[in-house]
């Protein structure tokens, strides 16, 4: 629950992340300092879910490139670790939401430049991951094409030559409170390409009225709110409750509801849409790519598929979380 100075606090955050996305550095900048000359330790000592929640949802409003996922995995594996580290190694595209390292390889993708620390997760049997943290400059780093060119993620490989230490726990909550985060962040940038949109039809005129006016990409536009208002509010109950099953749910749902969004937008906003000077591109863009880190919204939907077969039996209720995001 937040207080009369709540609203003040997310002003100076919005403001804070407009100005890093002003800048246009292609790299994720270290927010650590600036948050502290807002007194961030503070509030998030009384607020921690919401001041956790509002990073992200004004990085996602502002498309800023910062080192937030890093710190909020990091804040998870903490106690496991010998000192500071500068980034996580985040889970390769393909198998989506797994470590891809082993005990002699490292494989993955960093957020930003290769550089300093790495935190590396290594998976083992029967679903078990340890931990270890090597230096950047004993890794090979590739930058990726990605598919926003406004980005930096580089691939990471080469040797593991440290000590493992057991942390499937910690991994396990680390990896929940990113796919929380990143669900956040899709939620705002589809809440931003909704806005484009409505914008769009709203000003724009044909055959004598604004095309906002016509059955036909209001109903598109309304149903695609209503698809991101149930994401938004399965997220919400995310954040207030945790859990590892209501994070995937709550990133599936959310990055099914910016691809619902974005598809919509698209095709209300006509060719204008499509051109590099529209915002429009910058949203949609950004969250296909955010989806697509610790698990895209397929990759989860079939986990979550598997998971619940296993589980419960035909007939059988399926938990509540699951329900609200169908």
């Amino acid at each position: 629950m937040t207080d009369e100075s709540w609203p003040m606090i997310e002003e100076a955050v919005f403001r804070l992340f407009d100005e890093l996305a002003g800048k246009g550095t292609p790299e994720h900048v270290a927010i650590g300092p600036r948050l502290a000359d807002l007194g961030w330790s503070d509030i998030e000592a009384e607020y921690p879910v919401e001041a956790c929640e509002l990073l992200f949802r004004a990085q996602g409003r502002s498309l800023a490139l910062t080192d937030c996922l890093d710190r909020l995995m990091v804040a998870e594996l903490v106690g496991l670790l010998d000192g500071p580290v500068d980034h996580v190694l985040l889970p390769g595209l393909t198998p989506g939401y797994l470590p891809g390292s082993d005990e002699s390889h490292v494989s993955g993708i960093v957020l930003g430049p290769l550089q300093g620390r790495l935190v590396v997760p290594v998976p083992g049997p029967t679903g078990s991951v340890s931990i270890g943290v090597l230096d950047a400059a004993k890794l090979r780093g590739e930058r990726l094409d990605t598919f926003d060119a406004s980005t930096f993620w580089t691939r990471v490989s080469g040797p593991i030559a440290t000590t493992l230490v057991e942390a499937t726990a910690q991994w396990n909550q680390a990896l929940a409170a990113a796919q929380r985060a990143l669900a956040t962040e899709l939620v705002a940038l589809a809440e931003q390409a909704l806005r484009i949109a409505v914008d769009h039809v709203s000003v724009r005129v044909q055959f004598g009225g604004p095309i906002g006016s016509f059955q036909s990409p209001r109903h598109a536009l309304a149903d695609a709110s209503a698809v991101l208002a149930g994401s938004r509010a399965l997220l919400g109950e995310s954040w207030r409750y945790g859990g590892q099953l209501s994070a995937v749910t709550a990133k599936a749902a959310a990055g099914r509801a910016h691809r619902t969004v974005s598809d919509v937008a698209l095709q209300v906003c006509g060719a204008i849409g499509l051109t590099a000077e529209h915002d429009l591109h910058r949203y949609v863009t950004r969250g296909f790519q955010a989806d697509a880190l610790c698990g895209s919204h397929d990759q989860l939907e079939s986990l979550l598929g598997d998971r619940l077969f296993e589980t419960y039996a035909p007939g059988r209720a399926l938990p509540a979380v699951v329900t609200w995001a169908n």
